[in-house]
This record gives C-alpha cells, structure tokens and sequence, in this order.
C-alpha cells in the first residue's frame, strides 16, 4: 500500500495522539524516540494538538541532563460521546468522555408493547437520548457524536437490523430513524457484542491482551473476537454468533431457529424458560414464591434463590454453565486466544458459577492448547455495551488524528 504526503501526516497525528493518550504524561523526546519520529515533527504534531485542546502540558519531567521536558497529557473532557445499549430487558445510555468517564446515565425498561412495534420504539429511544444530552448542559459542539449497540446480525451500509433474535426483528431500519430525529450528531452503529467487546478492549479487561474473545452473557450470549486492536466481521459481517453454536442437536427451540444452541441452553432468558418448566413440572424452588409476586420467572430471582440455598436453582444453573463451559474450551480449542472476557448481566452474579465453569473449560479443552489463555471478569459494569458504543467514536477520531 502507497502512502501519499496527506495520509502520512495522518497516520503520524493518529501515532502521536494515541501514545499520549495511553502512556501520557510523556515527553516529546520519548514521543519522538517510541514513534521513531523526528523531534521537529512531534513538536509540530503537539502544538497543533494542543492549540485544538486535545493535549496539555502539566509539568516538567525528570532531567537526562539537559532542561526538564515538558509533560504532555491527553485532554480527555475536550470532547463527549453519547453510547447506547438497546438490550431485550433495558436500554442504556450514557454520555462520556474520552477515558470513559459517565458525565450523565439514564436506564428504561424495554416492553413487550416496544418489541412489537419497532420504529416507534427507536424513536422513543431517540427521544431520551436528545433529552439525556440537552439536560447534560453539554453544547452540541462539544460532542464528538452517537454510538448505538444492537443486538443481531446488522447491514453496516444502510444501518438495518436485518434480524435480531432477541427482538425478533426483520429488517428494521435503525440509523434512518436516528438520523431524522438527531441530524446533527454523527451516528455510528455496531453490533452490541462487538461495542462490548470494544469497550473492554479499549478501557477494561482486555486492555492489554491482543488476541481477545468477550463473550456476552445476558438475556442472549453472543461475542465478538478483537485481533491487534482490530475487531472481527468474517466474510458476511456475522462473526462471533458464539451463542448459537449448535450443543444439542435434538435441544431446545432456540429464538434463532434452530435447536439445541447455546443461547437456548444457558442464556438468561434460557435459565428462566428452565426454571418455569421445572415447576410446571412439580418441582420445589423458592423461584415460585419470587414469581408469583412479580407475575413472571426470571433470570435474577434463580440466582437469587441459588444464593438463598435453593437446590433446583443451583442445579439450573451448574448446567448451563457447564455449557458455556463447554463452548469456551472449544473456542479456546479453535482459536487460542490470549483473553476471554465475560461480560454481560448473568456475570453479576460469577460468585455462583465463576470457579466451576473454569474447571469445565480445563475438563473439555484439548490437552495442551489454551497455554497462555487467561479467562476475567470485564470490569466496565452494567453499562459496558453503552460505553463501548460510545467508544467506538473515540477510536475514529483517533485513527483519524483527531479529526472528525
């Protein structure tokens, strides 16, 4: 690949911008030394940033003999970024900076009466998102723009949810309806497991790993695979359906389709479905209790009533973890990596599955592979999907080299 004079000077901002970002305070020297830049090019690329106020100069550094350098560090509030996770139970949204701080967060219930009707859903979403940024005081100028996380396989080109299992959703034009009713932000949209996926990579978990499989665990599970900063699609954009690998052939029905994938043995919403068919069946579990107030059985109260010493609870769920078990040593089996994260609603409660599920992945993995594979908790929280969103404007802007 040929590089014009443009495209250079681009790249060398993009270099520059992101090692003050990561390993700042630094100094230009070392700037200059790290990127293997001339010192005059660095001072010229750093001016220019700092006249943009995306870098400042906070003190001196440590003397080599010569005068003290001046430190340089990224300016992280210079702009915000508004992130949004469209989940089957709730949205997410959240405005941060650029080192992911949340200025301002908002969570609503997803209803059944949403799910129905699309487009009017998106529209609400729309709604909160423009009141979440006016209420936030922050001028529009000031914002870099709008990451959106969607679950289901997604048309980048015409921003459509071409299906989403988890909304049993058709070709649902998502960045039409974003576009019309907030047109003067810029809007990217993504893949909710990947905007995971990146979120950890860039601020959590997986921040130092190279080769990065983040698995989703919540009302569905899916994933995405990070390889040198650089997230995976695959040939037709659908990389990463980790949850509907097949486990039972002759298995559940699953949302997808199919029967017997992982995501209708062990997900969330798979963990209730179970537990509602075990005392239909007659079982004893404190689940019924919980449900009767609430007037359904959900994921939570069977982790809840495991906590509480409930026996059926505790079997439902060993079992699905044993599956998910299971498929992380075949991933690992096939594609070594150096990191598996899990993320997602249900690690909320790891304490009850964490230990075991980690002996399944040592039990079915094939001796040998997974030498250097370490699996974690993500570290960015219920509102990782929103965050990662966000950030997926954060890493344009910097490949850009702080342009937009």
């Amino acid at each position: 690949m040929s590089y014009n004079k443009a495209m250079m000077a681009q790249l060398n901002k993009k270099i520059v911008l992101e090692m003050i970002r990561t390993q700042g305070p630094i100094n230009k020297a070392e700037i200059a030394r790290k990127a293997e830049l001339s010192i005059p090019t660095v001072m010229k690329i750093t001016e220019e940033f700092e006249r943009q106020n995306l870098v400042k100069t906070i003190g001196k550094g440590e003397s080599t003999g010569g005068k003290r350098p001046d430190l340089l560090e990224f300016v992280s509030n210079a702009y915000y970024i508004t992130g949004i996770d469209i989940g089957r139970h709730y949205v997410k949204i959240v405005i941060i900076d650029m080192a992911a701080v949340i200025m301002s967060k908002e969570c609503f219930p997803t209803t059944e009466e949403d799910i129905k009707k699309p487009e009017q859903f998106l529209e609400k979403i729309a709604s909160h998102v423009e009141a979440l940024i006016i209420k936030s005081g922050i001028s529009k100028e000031r914002f870099m723009g709008i990451g959106i996380g969607m679950p289901g396989i997604l048309d980048y080109a015409k921003g459509d949810v071409i299906f989403s299992p988890d909304f049993n959703w058709v070709n649902v034009p998502l960045m039409r309806i974003f576009q019309n009713r907030l047109p003067d932000f810029r809007i990217l949209l993504e893949n909710a497991n990947r905007a995971l996926a990146i979120g950890e990579y860039t601020y959590g978990a997986a921040k130092n790993a190279e080769y990065i499989l983040c698995i989703n665990l919540g009302y569905g599970i899916g994933a995405a695979i990070i390889e040198n900063g650089e997230l995976l699609y695959g040939k037709s954009g659908t990389c990463g359906e980790f949850g509907h690998m097949i486990m039972e052939s002759d298995g559940p029905l699953c949302d997808c389709g199919n029967r017997g994938c992982l995501e209708a043995l062990a997900s969330g919403n798979a963990i209730a479905k179970r537990m509602e068919q075990e005392i239909k069946e007659g079982k004893q579990s404190l689940v019924s209790r919980m449900a009767s107030e609430q007037g359904r059985i959900e994921a939570e109260m069977v982790f809840e009533a495991a906590r509480a010493g409930d026996i059926l609870s505790r079997k439902v769920i060993e079992e699905a973890m044993e599956y998910v078990g299971i498929a992380i040593a075949s991933s690992i089996n096939l594609l070594d990596p150096d990191a598996i994260i899990l993320a997602g609603g249900l690690t909320k409660s790891q304490d009850l599955f964490f230990e075991q599920m980690q002996k399944t992945v040592e039990k079915y993995k094939m001796k040998y592979t997974g030498k250097n594979v370490v699996i974690r908790i993500g570290t960015l929280g219920e509102y990782a999907t929103a965050i990662g969103a966000a950030t997926m404007l954060t890493r344009l802007f910097i490949e850009k080299g702080g342009a937009f």
